[in-house]
């Protein structure tokens, strides 16, 4: 079936990463001849493009492999291969655990794995292709991200701090920056397409540049991208604290298409619990980091993340990361619990959390965080805020919009009466405040 009229789906899972890889995928696909459907039941391939992080993004995966799996018992001609993550790490054993798929392809180098796919798509074999090496960097090229108005550019991959509880250096390999001017290219190309905001991402964005050797580092980057013209604003995620110095915010803070959003994922508060994750950091190194963000006299955003459940979490360590979680230095937070992931220094650790622990001090650590969203959130009824319009209800005469303080998909929005282009900046008054979103209005 293979040809210019063949169809592909791709379904993303897991980070934005996985993204910006989809779209690598895509790229070198429609290249080869093949087109991309958003319309599972005309494609003649799915792609589950997979994620390994933790059990719950396996489970997620492995939901839409069997969904995918049974459109395509349905129609034999149907072909399915698992992609991304899982297949990086996992391989040949998925073809075991789903024996009805097709293939399983590797993503440490998604060019010789589409090179793969389609040399041997015709051989009436199950297609198995695991790369041992990370590839060279190859540009997304000319594909426009289906998330408009904003879009995600990985500006490194690979990661070198193997925290005790993580299997992405697995996965992943060594840290290894993009090269800027691909960074650049990458950017104007977006931006002349009217994308409105431009999300950099990486494992960690804030080592950017230090393995290139020519003094290249994040905020360079900053600096080049905030010269770009264009009605756009530019996002950081996953900011390391070890490496969220003076020099950086005083950056963001003085770049004005830079968001002053900080996203530092800190896991824990309790020093011999970061300690034992090989965090590099302890609590005093995190209030001296606030300290310096507070005191740098500019407004910011501030979201991390944080682990319950850490092998030898003591109820008093929990206690510790509840009590400074409930000073509300956080607009957004996010919680994982703990997920033994085997071939981490972590899940051969003693003295194991029970998962009916873990998950209750989860649930006590978002139901603090909700209620400190909820005051902050109705701080802003009655308050005029500039939005971006991401999208429209289906069947009200609804826009989806979200502020500067938030990032797509994990950050709140607003529900605005009346209908604008996505992609248009409008100004909303806020006119009720819930948990995690608004209720507003357009003010002309």
């Amino acid at each position: 079936m293979y040809g210019k009229n063949a169809k592909i789906f791709i379904a993303n899972l897991g980070c934005p990463k996985n993204e910006v890889d989809g779209e690598v995928w895509v790229g070198k696909l429609t290249a080869a001849g093949f087109e991309i459907t958003h319309n599972p039941q005309e494609a003649d391939y799915f792609f589950v493009n997979s994620c390994a992080f933790i059990e719950d993004a396996r489970r997620e995966s492995a939901e839409v492999i069997r969904q995918l799996g049974r459109i395509k018992q349905k129609n034999g001609s149907k072909k399915l291969f698992i992609v991304g993550c899982w297949a990086q790490k996992e391989g040949e054993k998925l073809l075991e655990k789903f024996p009805f798929v097709d293939g399983v392809l590797g993503n440490l180098d998604i060019q010789s794995a589409c090179k793969h796919f389609i040399n041997n798509l015709n051989s009436g074999n199950k297609l198995l292709y695991v790369p041992d090496d990370p590839g060279m960097w190859y540009p997304v090229g000319e594909v426009l991200p289906r998330t408009y108005p904003y879009a995600y550019i990985k500006i490194a991959d690979g990661c070198d701090n193997f925290c005790s509880y993580c299997i992405l250096p697995q996965i992943k390999h060594r840290f290894r920056s993009t090269p800027i001017e691909h960074i650049i290219d990458r950017a104007r190309f977006l931006v002349e397409h009217n994308y409105k905001e431009l999300v950099l991402v990486a494992q960690e964005t804030s080592r950017y540049g230090q393995d290139l050797g020519d003094g290249t580092n994040l905020i360079t980057l900053l600096e080049k991208l905030n010269q770009i013209e264009g009605d756009f604003i530019i996002r950081v995620l996953y900011l390391h604290p070890l490496r969220v110095t003076k020099e950086l915010i005083d950056a963001i803070a003085s770049l004005p298409k830079v968001t002053n959003y900080l996203d530092i994922p800190l896991q824990h508060y309790d020093s011999d619990i970061l300690s034992a994750m090989n965090r590099g950091y302890d609590s005093d190194y995190i209030e001296k980091m606030l300290e310096m963000i507070k005191s740098s006299g500019a407004e910011f955003t501030l979201r991390t993340t944080f682990i319950t459940g850490f092998p030898g979490e003591t109820d008093q360590q929990f206690e510790n990361l509840l009590n400074f979680v409930s000073r509300g230095e956080f607009t957004h937070m996010g919680v994982f619990q703990y997920s033994p992931e085997p071939g981490t220094p972590a899940a051969e650790m003693p003295n194991r959390v029970s998962p009916e622990i873990a998950s209750l001090r989860k649930e006590l650590l978002e139901m603090t965080q909700d209620q400190i969203s909820f005051d902050r959130n109705r701080a802003l009824e009655n308050k005029i805020t500039s939005a971006l319009v991401e999208s429209h209800t289906l069947r009200e005469d609804i826009s989806i919009a979200r502020m500067e303080q938030d990032a797509p998909e994990i950050d709140r929005h607003i529900r605005v009466q009346g209908l604008k282009p996505v992609g248009e900046w409008i100004r909303v008054r806020i006119i009720k405040a819930l948990p995690h979103e608004f209720l507003g209005i357009m003010e002309e």
